[in-house]
């Protein structure tokens, strides 16, 4: 049985997968493990998975596509569908990506129902009250109102439409300071969730779902998940709490369990937790199974036991109202048309184009291939079975056209060799970088144009430039890159942007290639990285720390 795990960060996201063998995974009893991984960009996902040993299994890969919900059961359970990027062809269905200098039309706010709008307030001036006098600590953590302009932002961009009971609450506070749990607690410790948690959990919660079914689990009733409910608490370990539109009701999630309404924090709707929590502050008594108590930092938190006092000193200033507006920072000035018309992100739209590589380039790329593939296939058998087979010659013109500029020549052979590598454990240049296919390459570039557009001018350049071609990723956020203006590398890194200078700098991709198949042969380094095999894998290691490459 493939399970997967709830493990994700926001870039590159990745999920890990545990396989017991032929077990379930809650079973006891000893079973070797296997990993697979997974690398999501947008609603596109890479996997893949090895076996107790190491080795490339494909058949954990495909029974964990098998589970997957199709397109058309992702969209009717309420989700957006997984691609998946396996180095092939983008089927002929697949929208084309239209860049145009029309502004985005904005989406007006709404007015939440008035009635659930009052109870929420209403709600909120009396827990305000008794957090002012015994916990001003979590008084002084509740956000800001969220903007309405943001909220409706939210909800044009194809998403539902959120709950008023939550939408009226995050007109009046954004969520709360601190991490799931450590700001303002729903018992046991749920932590109120800002709007953009509230979207990220809903996403979340979505992708489990769709990458790993049935699709009967798509049930808001009694399955997994749902893409109609929304979470809007959670506490950081699996737990959240979500409200149902259709009816209003307050369920309870736990990770990798089924919704239930019947639980201890089931309620008739969100404005009656609140007035329910309100109650509970000023009465001391319980809430369901939980009581009010305050800690000697001020804040509130619930227990299975009433308190016997709660401490002095907690009590804070009246709230000011509405809470204080953070000091707002001068916008930074947006890329003005010129600059955007230089950073090469928005280029203009043109046909695809198949072209064909110089054939002594193409000779002498393939050349360096096969001197990489037979050292490959005899010291480093689980790298070499990560290599892709090659790009169809369609797929490169559409991404050319799409990115607006012609793919050098070494590039497009050694794409039409091996369409990349797969991710996490394929092979790659040293030290650490990972081929990728064009569908793949292409997507990188577009996420960094899009983050460039978006900020402020001086980012294009120093950042990210559109001129520049990724090839090759790593787990951390940073890509290997060909600059098309003059054909040598460099390398991104998301936290410093660009680098064109030392070791990652070389005259061409072809250059490159070759040096790292001279580096497999002679067991010598390439700049301070000589390569190492340890199972069957290849690694990259230091030279002062790495053992001589050996069968």
């Amino acid at each position: 049985m493939i399970k997967l795990s709830g493990a994700r960060t926001v870039r590159p996201a990745l999920a890990l997968v545990v396989l017991a063998g032929g077990a379930a995974a809650s079973s006891p009893m000893p079973y070797e493990f296997g990993r697979c991984f997974s690398m999501s960009v947008g609603n596109s996902v890479s996997m893949s998975c090895v076996d107790a040993a190491g080795a490339p299994d494909p058949e954990a890969e495909a029974e964990l596509r098998a589970h997957a919900l199709t397109p058309e059961q992702a969209r009717a359970a309420g989700c957006e569908p997984v691609e998946w990027d396996d180095g092939s062809e983008p089927s002929p269905a697949e929208p084309e990506i239209v860049t145009t200098d029309e502004p985005e039309p904005t989406p007006s706010p709404r007015t939440p129902d008035p009635a659930v709008t009052a109870r929420v307030n209403r709600a909120w001036d009396r827990i305000e009250r008794w957090l002012g006098t015994h916990a001003s600590a979590t008084l002084r953590k509740l956000g800001h109102p969220a903007e309405p302009e943001d909220l409706a932002t939210w909800e044009g961009n194809g998403r539902n439409r959120l709950p008023d009971g939550p939408y009226a609450s995050l007109l009046r506070h954004d969520g709360a300071d601190g991490d799931f749990g450590e700001g303002f607690q729903l018992p046991p410790s749920h932590g109120l969730a800002d709007v953009y948690s509230h979207f990220r959990m809903q996403e979340s919660n979505c992708r489990d779902l769709v990458m790993t079914g049935p699709p009967e689990a798509a049930d808001p009733d009694h399955g997994k998940w749902h893409g109609s409910l929304w979470p809007f608490a959670a506490d950081g370990e699996g737990r959240e709490l979500f409200v149902d539109p259709r009816t209003g009701r307050v369920g309870e999630k736990v990770w990798d369990g089924n919704v239930r309404y019947d639980g201890p924090m089931g309620w008739p709707s969100y404005p009656d937790l609140l007035e329910a929590v309100a109650a509970s502050l000023e009465g001391g008594t319980a809430l369901r199974d939980w009581y009010p108590t305050v800690t000697p930092g001020c804040e509130l938190r619930w227990a299975d036991e009433p308190a016997d006092t709660l401490p002095t000193g907690c009590a804070g200033g009246p709230r000011p109202s509405p809470t204080p507006t953070p000091t707002e920072e001068p916008e930074p000035e947006r890329p003005t048309d010129e600059e955007i018309r230089a950073s090469g992100c928005r280029p203009d739209r043109r046909p695809p184009v198949v072209r064909t590589p110089d054939p002594a380039v193409t000779a002498k790329v393939d050349a360096v291939w096969r001197r990489i593939e037979r050292w490959l296939a005899r010291r480093a058998p689980v790298t070499y079975r990560t290599l892709y087979g090659p790009a169809r010659p369609g797929e490169i013109a559409k991404v050319e056209a799409a990115m607006g500029m012609r793919f050098p020549d070494d590039l497009r052979a050694s794409l039409l060799r091996h369409n990349g590598a797969r991710y996490w454990g394929g092979f790659g240049p040293p030290p650490f970088y990972e081929y990728m296919s064009a569908k793949a390459l292409y997507r990188e570039w577009k996420m960094l144009c899009g983050i460039v557009l978006d900020g402020p001018g001086e980012m294009i350049g120093y950042w990210w430039d559109g001129h520049l071609l990724p090839f090759a990723t790593t787990i951390d956020g940073g890509n290997m890159f060909i600059d098309t203006r003059t054909g040598k590398t460099g390398d991104y890194f998301n936290e410093t942007g660009l680098n064109m200078e030392g070791d990652v700098v070389w005259p061409s991709y072809y250059a490159l290639l070759k040096a790292t198949a001279a580096a497999l042969e002679s067991g010598r380094p390439v700049r301070g990285w000589r390569p190492a095999v340890r199972k069957g894998e290849l690694d990259w290691e230091p030279v002062e720390d790495a053992p001589a490459a050996r069968d």
